[in-house]
């Protein structure tokens, strides 16, 4: 998880820390030179054992939601980027045909002759950002495993260059060995972890597959791991040549796939680059100057400002939404105005606030220019998905949160109760005190030193069960998954806590209890030396000097009854405090 409320996790994890640990030390700097205080403060801990037990519970709350929170939403985000990331392994971006192919079926990309490939090599061959270039085919058929007479409609055939896949890793077999594409032959396949589940297949298989309406007799040669160019779907694998044979598409690709530099993670940060370049290099910037002059208008401006604070859109799109507006007030064509216009999600909300302006015409000439924009398009798939995992894992911890604010607000208020009730029932203790030569600060300090020890102990305690709520929850979660049906054991949460979230839970939930303590010890301190030795009630002040002091005489004797309540409730707390915490639940 990367932000909470939008902020980053970074920055609050270092404001936290700067409050945190100047605070603590300036207390054990307190402590260092008031030891008197100290040992005051820490004394009464081991006295009362059932006590000092009911206040750790009581401060422990809010860190243990904090960290709850701060663990599902770790947990959620490391798992959505576990499954990106296996699922395509060290595949960045995607380049596919934005041309319409007539003769090609729903929902497969169109076919471009191979030499366009070959273009694009040489184009990008000096780029230090980009590491492997793949050409290859993708297209769907019915396939039927004659061994066990178990079919599929929608088998993912995939061809692959055996040349060029090298930069991507290559494939493994289910047993972690690797295998060569090259060793495949004109009629064998390998097929997919998924596509052998789905056919019941193994090794040694005959499978049947329908071509436009013509069957082809395919040999599984083996099952490989699922992810990269293997695919996550059921798919069954061929060189690039057989696959073009086969579907009768010689010398034509419909998809490239591009690996950045670096590992499956650290490529990802490249892809704004790459994308640029990419989208940069296949557009026509003659179009795209006349998009830009279209666009240009006060009325589109005004529209895209209106979309960019509809509820519900990503902040990556607003800063889209944001930047087109600015390059559309800017003299001249950039490349990022020609990487922004490239961009499909920013196009859908470009021509969603046009839809509104009820101007046809211009929909259908933003359109028109649209088609004849580039020739491919440019999916950073896997900076995308990253960017929804890490959403998720936001948006779970806020909620969690949300929900548990009323349960932190009780907990301060806990707080803040039970070092009043320790000083009513330490009220002759802290007049004498007083009286030997105890200042007001000392007393102050007495129970932030005492406040402050049970804070360190509960919120790691607080942490702690929290992480441990956090893996029930996964728990839970899974097994609710796992009993979902037919493929709902696909995904499964992988228990995984960040650092950062345990120092934010734990340095956050001190601060908020470090301030309540002290705000309460200030408060307590405030006594009458006389009324609090012979422990009788704080004398009523009867001057009138102000009109303050006048509206005071008058509220305290409606007040007085509760303060005895209180004082009653006290000294059964600090006798019995397990008792009194039962007596009022019941």
């Amino acid at each position: 998880m990367e932000d909470l409320f939008g902020v980053p996790m970074n920055y609050i994890m270092w404001v936290l820390l700067a409050l945190f640990l100047p605070g603590l030390g300036v207390i054990c700097v307190m402590a260092l030179r008031n030891p008197v205080m100290l040992k005051m403060g820490l004394r009464n801990i081991p006295r009362r054992k059932g006590q000092t037990a009911l206040i750790i519970v009581g401060i422990m709350i809010s860190t243990l939601i904090m960290s709850a929170s701060f663990g599902t939403g770790d947990t959620l985000t490391y798992s959505i980027r576990k499954a990106v990331v296996d699922g395509l392994g060290t595949i960045d971006e995607i380049i596919l045909s934005a041309r319409v192919d007539e003769g090609g079926q729903l929902g497969v990309a169109s076919y471009v002759p191979i030499e366009s490939f070959y273009q694009m090599q040489q184009e990008l061959a000096g780029n230090d950002d980009i590491d492997g270039l793949a050409p290859g085919v993708a297209d769907f058929a019915p396939a039927l495993n004659n061994r066990t007479g178990v079919s599929f409609g929608r088998m993912q055939i995939a061809g692959v260059d055996p040349v060029t896949l090298q930069a991507f890793g290559g494939f493994r077999l289910s047993d972690g060995s690797p295998v060569r594409v090259e060793t495949l032959e004109e009629a064998q396949v390998f097929l997919n972890e998924r596509g052998a589940k789905e056919l019941e297949a193994q090794a040694g298989d005959t499978l049947t597959v329908y071509v436009y309406g013509e069957s082809t007799q395919l040999s599984v040669k083996g099952v490989v791991a699922d992810g990269g160019a293997a695919g996550t779907d059921p798919t069954a694998l061929l060189r690039l040549d057989s696959a073009q044979r086969l579907f009768g598409r010689e010398a034509q690709i419909n998809s490239v796939v591009v690996s950045n530099r670096g590992d499956e993670l650290s490529g990802a940060k490249l892809s704004d680059d790459v994308t640029e370049t990419l989208r940069v290099m296949f557009t026509d910037r003659e179009v795209a100057a006349q998009l830009k002059t279209s666009l240009a208008r006060d009325d589109v401006l005004a529209a895209l400002a209106e979309r960019q604070e509809r509820l519900g859109l990503a902040q990556s799109v607003r800063d889209d939404l944001a930047a087109l507006q600015v390059e559309l007030q800017s003299p001249g064509l950039s490349d990022q105005f020609v990487s922004l216009i490239s961009d499909e999600a920013l196009r859908e909300e470009l021509l969603e606030a046009l839809g509104g302006m009820d101007d046809v015409q211009l929909v259908r000439e933003v359109n028109t220019l649209i088609v004849d924009l580039a020739e491919f398009t440019v999916l950073d798939i896997k900076k995308d998905l990253l960017e929804v995992a890490d959403q998720v894992g936001s948006i779970v911890t806020t909620f969690f949160i949300l929900m548990g604010l009323f349960s932190i607000m009780v907990g301060i208020l806990l707080i803040f109760l039970i070092f009043v009730m320790l000083a009513a029932a330490r009220r002759s203790e802290m007049g004498m005190a007083r009286a030997i030569g105890a200042k007001r600060g000392d007393l102050v300090q007495m129970f932030v030193f005492e406040g402050a020890s049970y804070s360190v102990v509960s919120g790691a305690v607080g942490v702690v069960l929290g992480l441990i709520a956090s893996a029930l929850i996964v728990t839970v979660v899974n097994r609710i998954f796992a009993g979902g049906g037919s493929g709902a054991d696909d995904f499964q949460l992988t228990r995984h806590f960040e650092v950062r979230s345990v120092i934010v839970a734990y340095c956050l939930g001190m601060v908020v209890t470090f301030i309540t303590v002290g705000v309460s010890a200030y408060r307590v301190s405030r006594l009458n030396i006389v009324a609090a030795v012979r422990d009788l009630p704080t004398p009523i002040e009867t001057s009138n000097a102000s009109t303050v002091s006048l509206l005071l005489g008058l509220v305290r004797p409606w007040v007085r009854p509760f303060r005895l309540l209180g004082r009653s409730a006290a000294a059964m707390f600090a006798r019995s405090p397990l008792r009194s915490l039962r007596l009022l639940l019941l």
